[in-house]
């Protein structure tokens, strides 16, 4: 493909069709109906780590089942896509989950707010933490604030405030839901930036959480705290897909791309000439690269060593999701939460259980239990290398020893999840702004994915849209760059 005529639209490439690439790509269009948008995935299908299968009346998630209600940018993009009324909360009989210990359950305590408990009644009742664990815990209350800015690790923070057992069974856990990692290397300001900002702004964690927790409910609607479509998280995929096609965008998948070079034109870089796998070359005036970041760092390699070696050393986990279905009668335990939490100090391979068919409305039919087991977290990698059949086998002695499953499943599935969460390790703040700010020497290019500010579904769609709005600001410049030396060059020919 030739460069393209500068007088004709643009001609923007997304690479990678998770949520981000969409949703980058969605913004460009949004903005501009005359772009010409093309988004490339490797993969045969888009959604990236959004895979819903439909079987036999149930409905399997095989990476996340919901996403945050309080980030603007999920609920607000189902709304631009006419979808925002299909969203549903969990199941409101049973708001409670459990954290494993040894061979005992116990209901996390109410009141949990940003992973710290905001009520001490309920933690004192509670038998998760030892007498000694409550006593420490409530000392936050009487310790001052750190000084300085620097950052620290989320676990180090945490035990530094309320102390090793509230962290190891309380807090741990919930992290770990969330990142897959070892929260004695996470980074605290880019994790959970809030816990400190409550410590620094209040004296104390609680008092802080407590404050902001209030302010919130003060300046927000009530309503569930995570929602999902009722048919399934690929429902915002499929409408985002059906939005993309109508405003002439063109979808490609298993296509991948090998690589990203400045194009060079009248002397200066000029938008990207991007390599395929089948050895073609596509030219495009703006790029946003949406892939993990260790992908992006090999796309970019002959771009700016910086950049992609920047890219290249943010670690990522691995895990996967085995999906299980009983009978109700087949489980002697009752399902009544959503599932349960196991800490990392029980050095197990099982990160959590949750009860789909109790969390959500019409993911399974009538009489049966549909469990989802999360396997494996940062510094397990070698979980990986057992095959399918033995990470089925692994979940189903779990649900069997700790739910009492029993017989054959009606239903199994596994999904893994290589090098799919990234970690967010401490100084990950300070390379993410060199990535940027390498990035951002070339105009056409931006960034976009769960490895920089955020990795919930939220946060990706605002990543996507935010790099569509920086490349959409170097088609500008550009543009007006272009206006000003054809005036200049009219005036000299006169």
């Amino acid at each position: 493909m030739t460069v393209l005529d500068r007088g004709s639209a643009a001609h923007v490439a997304v690479v990678g069709g998770g949520i981000a690439g969409l949703a980058a790509a969605n913004r460009l269009l949004a903005r501009d109906p005359a772009l010409r948008v093309t988004l490339l995935e490797a993969e045969g299908r888009l959604g990236g780590k959004i895979a819903t299968e439909r079987a036999d009346g149930f409905v399997v998630e095989g990476g996340p089942d919901s996403f945050l209600a309080a980030k603007p940018r999920g609920v607000g993009l189902c709304g631009e896509l006419g979808i925002g009324d299909e969203l549903q909360g969990i199941t409101p009989r049973l708001r409670r989950a459990y954290v494993a210990r040894g061979e005992a359950m116990h209901e996390l305590p109410e009141g949990l707010s940003g992973l710290v408990p905001t009520r001490l009644g309920p933690l004192f009742r509670s038998r998760l933490l030892s007498p000694r664990g409550k006593l420490r815990l409530a000392m936050d209350y009487r310790l001052p604030a750190r000084p300085g800015d620097g950052d620290e690790s989320l676990g180090g923070f945490v035990r530094r405030r309320l102390g090793d057992e509230a962290w190891e069974r309380l807090v741990e856990p919930l992290m770990a839901g969330i990142y897959a990692g070892d929260g004695d290397r996470l980074s605290l300001l880019a994790t959970f930036p809030q816990l400190r900002a409550a410590e620094v702004g209040h004296g104390g964690l609680i008092r802080g959480v407590v404050a902001a927790r209030s302010a919130a409910a003060s300046a927000q609607r009530p309503g569930p705290a995570f929602v999902t479509p009722r048919r399934g998280l690929d429902h915002l995929v499929e409408a985002l897909a059906d939005r993309l096609r109508a405003g002439g965008a063109e979808l490609r998948t298993g296509v991948a791309v090998r690589g990203v070079a400045a194009r060079v034109g009248a002397g200066e870089a000029d938008g990207a000439t991007l390599l395929l796998d089948d050895g073609s070359r596509l030219e495009a005036d703006a790029v946003v690269v949406a892939t993990p970041a260790f992908v992006a760092g090999d796309l970019l390699a002959g771009l700016e060593a910086g950049l992609a070696a920047d890219l290249r050393a943010i670690p990522h986990a691995s895990s996967a999701i085995v999906t299980l279905a009983y009978r109700r009668e087949a489980v002697a335990r009752p399902l009544d939460a959503h599932g349960y939490l196991v800490p990392r100090a029980e050095a197990s391979p099982i990160l959590a259980c949750t009860w789909s068919s109790e969390k959500w409305a019409g993911r399974a039919p009538a009489g049966w239990a549909l469990l989802r087991v999360f396997v494996g977290r940062f510094g397990q990698e070698a979980l990986f290398c057992q095959s399918d059949d033995e990470l089925l086998a692994l979940a189903r002695a779990e649900v069997g020893r700790r739910l009492g499953a029993t017989g054959e499943p009606g239903l199994a599935r596994v999904r893994r999840w290589p090098q799919g969460m990234p970690q967010y390790l401490v100084g990950h703040g300070e390379r993410v702004a060199r990535i940027e700010a390498a990035a951002g020497r070339f105009p056409w290019l931006a960034l976009a994915g769960n490895a920089y500010r955020g990795v919930g579904i939220p946060d990706c769609i605002a990543s996507g849209e935010a790099a569509a709005e920086a490349v959409l600001g170097g088609l500008a410049k550009w543009a007006e760059r272009s206006f000003v030396v054809n005036s200049a060059h009219a005036v000299a020919a006169r």
